[in-house]
């Protein structure tokens, strides 16, 4: 592949609109596609996921009830943090030889459960035999009142730029899982990246209280994911380097090396954390902090790093990806 992810995506984005007729509301380039023509008072939001084995998964390091219940979060992630209340799943699976039945029952004990939590409901889908991996297909339905849908492309200059979840500790549990001599393979980061939390009640208290300009699910890293706001707002977002860390990492004070933590909370992947702008001012507590503010766009990067004595510091944003 001679593209990144994203490059890709902005060329079928072009194609799509060359051929196509538009989409009755937002298509591709949010979390999800909202359809606006459906119900009278509720936008519809659609959102998809391939989950591929040897790429987003391993089974030799993640059970198949483990992989059931990540394949129902990585979705109902991207709706929320829309605002969506999810409703509807829609399972495709493909299985190799290796793979039982006993094993897709096991992955479906984990669908469930994540799904029973929010009252989602599996309403169809599709099997087929595979070669060699397994591959998992997921489409999440969900729902938010009419015009209520909180995107990418709200952020307003002066915002206040805050995290909702965990950051980083996916990515070091998948470090731990990955680094054969680590011998403690049920330490907290290792159950959070098999098993990741998301805060479904705090966020919608949010919501319910505080008007929401923004918001995109991060899954591909802090950075790469306050890209997406940035470039669709036409905006400049700056990290606040010296945010109080610890309370979206329960490993930050521990490291001896914090610039290696540093790294696992800006750039690793599947977080899963919420990270959404507004004019309002919350309190940092556990889970939820401010990283940083929105700025004018200037033809520097759209994302930046900056210290407490107001230096911006040299940095690439990496984060995941899937190419």
């Amino acid at each position: 592949m001679d593209k990144n992810e994203f490059e890709l995506i902005k060329n079928i984005d072009k194609l799509i609109q060359r051929s196509l007729p538009e989409t009755n509301g937002v298509g591709i380039g949010d979390d999800c596609a909202l359809l606006n023509d459906l119900s009278p008072t509720d936008d519809i939001l659609i959102t998809k996921d391939l989950l591929i084995e040897d790429i987003h998964f391993k089974t030799s390091t993640a059970s198949f009830a483990d992989i059931g219940y990540k394949s129902a979060i990585v979705n109902i992630s991207d709706l929320i943090s829309k605002g969506a209340t999810p409703t509807n799943a829609f399972i495709g699976l493909s299985i190799p030889k290796n793979i039982d039945s006993n094993d897709i029952m096991n992955w479906y004990k984990g669908f469930i459960q994540a799904c029973k939590k929010y009252d989602i409901s599996i309403s169809g889908g599709d099997t087929t035999s595979s070669k060699k991996h397994f591959f998992i297909s997921i489409t999440l339905l969900g729902k938010v009142e009419k015009n209520k849908a909180i995107l990418r492309s709200g952020a307003l200059i002066n915002d206040n730029v805050y995290v909702l979840g965990n950051l980083g500790e996916s990515s070091l549990g998948l470090k731990m899982l990955s680094d054969k001599s680590i011998t403690n393979k049920i330490h907290r980061s290792t159950r959070i990246h098999l098993r990741p939390i998301i805060f479904y009640e705090k966020w919608f208290e949010i919501i319910n209280s505080i008007k929401i300009n923004s918001s995109v699910d991060i899954s591909d890293g802090l950075m790469q994911d306050a890209s997406h706001i940035a470039q669709q707002s036409n905006v400049k977002i700056v990290i606040n380097k010296d945010a109080n860390w610890q309370h979206v990492n329960s490993e930050y004070k521990k490291a001896i090396n914090k610039w290696e933590m540093f790294e696992h909370i800006l750039n690793g992947g599947e977080d899963y954390a919420i990270l959404f702008t507004t004019k309002e001012e919350i309190e940092d507590s556990k889970n939820l902090i401010k990283v940083g503010h929105v700025e004018e766009y200037t033809k520097n990067q759209s994302v930046i790093l900056r210290d407490k004595s107001g230096v911006d510091i040299a940095y690439t944003k990496s984060g995941y990806n899937h190419f």
